[in-house]
């Protein structure tokens, strides 16, 4: 019997204390304190977003855990004064629905700031896009070769909108047999650069020119070095270039091209230092036999301007051959699978064989008549290590032959190159320091981070730009191999593609500015069988799963090509903010409601005598 009366007492002090407790959440002074916080940090906010960017805003106010702990705190107290106050009569039905309708509100705010995405993607006619950009999220990929080819390893982190400070690292671990770690972060960066002899010896190579102006005065000096990726390393003006031969035979397409004047091309095919000339036209889709090698070339597929798809697939923006580019497959004769391959008219010798992992025993250099003539030095290091140049100008080359250190190129204008230094092999020495964007700029350079990885006892530190294509690359010789660190923006997958079939700009009248841009776009959606022409505008979103398009912008490309620039995002608290804002709405209207029924019925009451 004791025990019992115990037990209940136990009870009753534990629903006094929840009651006590409720009642001090409940507080209208807490919420009135509450209240006034909340307004304090929105203004906070919105005064560092206009000062400082949206940026600053996500990362120190809506983004942090403080900011979600005060919503939840406010939520308590809308909870507990709607609970003390159960049972609830009839006539608080517009109490209870408005603090619902808060607490609903509250829940949906939280679940957008905690899960949420703001994204970008930006493409160009002809482009299709299957992943969105992070912009407030970074990542490191750290490719290592495997005998199946390279296995990619992704490091996702939130670096915040300022520079790191000293002593702070973030620190990955050690993921198969590489240790990764980021030692400095800074969000704008200027970049002090120089190269440096590779005394392993696999280095790309890499020049050093003096330039003088047509009255022979120094102009400056830049660096030039050869990028097995693509792309072509470019100084200001004029252009120079710089690439490496695999094979002594393909110098003469360096020296002596071949002068196509119609038609799609000749893919020179080098093997064992000979040349077998294959014209693009009379053998497309034929296997071309490489002398008595038992390998044949198969041209699969011509694309007069390529554009990836993204997976290895390529579609041509239009007829024009701004963009030349081949498909290729190679047959080696031995029943197995044929090696995939691509050769581009303005950059010759890109290929598969870095990415993939596996030699070709074929090169390739492919011609084509309408690919312009580029103004300025273009060099090529053979396989000897020698330095040959021709330099383009007025739409004409002229032949420079062999160069050695010391020896002085005519470029266009009067102007000169100096070669400074020549290193066949070199590897990179660049730094970054922190920097502020100048006044009047809304946005400055790139972010950089320094990173450190670690493979069998052997450390290296690397600094890489984020998102850049010369710097945000680097390969790095380890003792177990070669690794592929990269440094951009994180990309997430849409689960659907969008390709930009035209972007299109309104001027205001008397061509003064822009007044309005749209893209016209492909969706299609595999899963539910869907492909149709959209139009995404200023004021027209698009719509498709959980994410919504805006045309933000658009910028202009060098080569006069337009980038569409669109903001995508992802609200998963929308629905519940819709609905507790209706709720609220329907709340405060039955308030009032009951409120003029309340009076209508004490005037209708007679007097008490």
């Amino acid at each position: 019997m004791t025990s019992v009366r115990n037990t209940q007492k136990q009870r009753t002090s534990l629903k006094r204390a929840a009651v006590v407790l409720c009642r001090m959440a409940a507080s209208l002074k807490l919420a009135v304190v509450l209240i006034v916080v909340l307004a304090g940090v929105l203004a906070w906010a919105t005064f560092l977003e206009a000062a400082k960017g949206r940026e600053f805003a996500q990362w120190y106010v809506y983004g942090g855990q403080w900011f979600i702990a005060l919503l939840a705190l406010l939520g308590i107290n809308i909870l507990a004064a709607t609970l003390i106050r159960f049972p609830w009569r009839s006539s608080q039905v517009g109490f209870v629905t408005t603090h619902a309708g808060l607490l609903v509100l509250l829940l949906g705010s939280i679940q957008t700031f905690v899960s949420g995405i703001e994204g970008q993607l930006a493409f160009v006619e002809g482009e299709a896009a299957e992943r969105i950009l992070m912009a407030g999220r970074s990542q490191l990929k750290v490719a290592t070769q495997r005998p199946g080819g390279w296995q990619t390893t992704e490091f996702s982190f939130f670096p915040g909108p300022v520079d790191w400070p000293g002593g702070k690292l973030l620190d990955f671990g050690d993921v198969d047999g590489v240790r990764v770690r980021v030692l400095k972060f800074y969000r704008h960066a200027r970049q002090e650069q120089a190269w440096v002899a590779d005394e392993t010896r696999r280095g790309q190579p890499a020049i050093q020119l003096a330039i003088f102006d047509s009255g022979r005065q120094p102009a400056g000096e830049v660096w030039v070095a050869a990028n097995p990726f693509g792309g072509r390393p470019v100084s200001q003006s004029p252009n120079f270039d710089l690439q490496q031969a695999p094979l002594a035979s393909m110098l003469d397409d360096f020296l002596k091209p071949v002068d196509i004047v119609e038609g799609k091309g000749l893919l020179s095919v080098h093997h064992n230092n000979r040349v077998y000339p294959v014209f693009v036209e009379e053998n497309l889709n034929k296997k071309v036999p490489i002398g008595d090698s038992g390998i044949s070339v198969e041209i699969g597929a011509y694309y007069a301007n390529a554009v990836s798809e993204g997976g290895g697939r390529f579609t041509s923006a239009g007829a024009a051959p701004k963009n030349p580019m081949l498909q290729l497959q190679i047959h080696l004769g031995d029943g197995k699978e044929p090696i995939s391959e691509i050769a581009f008219a303005k950059n010759p010798l890109v290929s598969y064989e870095l990415m993939r992992g596996q030699a070709c025993p074929v090169k390739f250099w492919y011609h084509h008549p309408h690919v312009p003539v580029p103004s300025g030095a273009e060099f090529l290091q053979t396989p000897d290590g020698k330095l040959y140049c021709r330099v383009g100008i007025d739409g004409e080359r002229r032949l420079h032959g062999e160069v050695r250190e010391g020896d002085r190129i005519q470029l266009a204008e009067g102007s000169e190159a100096l070669v400074v230094r020549h290193l066949p092999h070199a590897r990179q020495e660049v730094r970054f320091y922190a920097m502020e964007p100048a006044a009047g700029e809304s946005e400055g350079p790139e972010a950089a981070a320094l990173v450190e990885l670690a493979a069998k006892e052997k450390t290296q530190q690397v600094w890489l730009k984020r998102g850049d294509q010369q710097h945000g690359l680097r390969k790095i010789e380890t003792p177990p191999g070669p690794l592929l660190v990269s440094f951009g923006y994180e990309q997430i997958p849409l689960g659907f593609s969008l390709k930009l079939l035209d972007f299109k700009r309104g001027m205001n009248p008397g061509e003064m500015g822009v007044a309005s841009f749209a893209s016209h776009v492909q969706l299609v959606d595999t899963a539910q069988g869907i492909n149709r022409n959209e139009v995404i505008s200023m004021n027209s979103p698009l719509v498709h799963g959980k994410y919504t398009f805006y045309q933000s912008s658009y910028r202009d490309l060098p080569d006069g090509r337009e980038v569409s620039v669109l903001s995508v995002a992802y609200d998963p608290g929308r629905f519940l903010k819709y609905l507790g804002s209706l709720m609220i709405c329907v709340g405060i209207f039955l308030m009032i409601c009951m409120k003029s029924l309340r009076r209508e019925r004490g005037q209708a009451s007679p007097p008490r005598s």
